[in-house]
């Protein structure tokens, strides 16, 4: 009887260990999917980029950026992509398992859901995927809100390569297509 009490108290009491599975998306507007799981070695790689120690709102922003890079390099590995390369140029769709913006945006925005139901962000909260439209040309982005200020930013990982910190920006700028400097560093910088 001990044994069971015990066992249910852990199980009442415990958080639960939760590992979302992701339907990776690529082949170009999520035409083709693959189911992601990562194992528990993955998760504490990811945790510990947010509990290590306790983090100012723009160190929590780095961590999204370096979570989203980390979990874009296990999923790729899982599901083949990780031979993406940035941005969809003339010739490009001729190669399997590449990503467009909807499919980066999509896998982003799962990303970063996790992360949010995870408890591990304390700043800010996984945001719902935003669009441009300049001229005919329509882009997609996933994005995280501040908690405190609401303010939204652009979580864009389409114009880089597999694996690579995405740019984060104000979605207005975001919106305006407003380049990065040439400076821009994405190991660094919090733009």
């Amino acid at each position: 009887m001990f044994v069971i009490r015990s066992l249910l108290l852990l199980l009442c009491c415990t958080p639960a260990l939760a590992t979302p599975t992701f339907i990776h998306c690529y082949d170009y507007g999520c035409k083709s999917t693959s189911e992601v799981r990562y194992g528990a070695d993955q998760w504490r790689q990811i945790r510990q980029l947010f509990t290590a120690r306790e983090l100012s709102i723009d160190e929590e922003k780095q961590a999204i950026r370096q979570a989203i890079a980390l979990m874009e390099r296990f999923s790729g590995a899982l599901a083949g992509t990780d031979i993406d390369v940035g941005g969809n140029y003339p010739g490009y769709d001729d190669f399997e398992r590449q990503m467009d913006c909807i499919d980066e945006s999509t896998n982003t925005f799962q990303y970063l859901s996790a992360l949010d139901e995870l408890g591990l962000l304390r700043w800010h909260r996984a945001g719902i995927k935003q669009r441009r439209i300049v001229w005919i040309l329509t882009h997609w982005t996933a994005t995280i809100a501040e908690t405190g200020s609401g303010r939204v930013y652009a979580v864009d990982s389409w114009y880089l390569d597999n694996g690579e910190l995405p740019f984060l920006q104000p979605i207005a700028d975001w919106r305006r297509k407003r380049d990065f400097p040439a400076s821009y560093n994405p190991e660094l910088a919090l733009d």
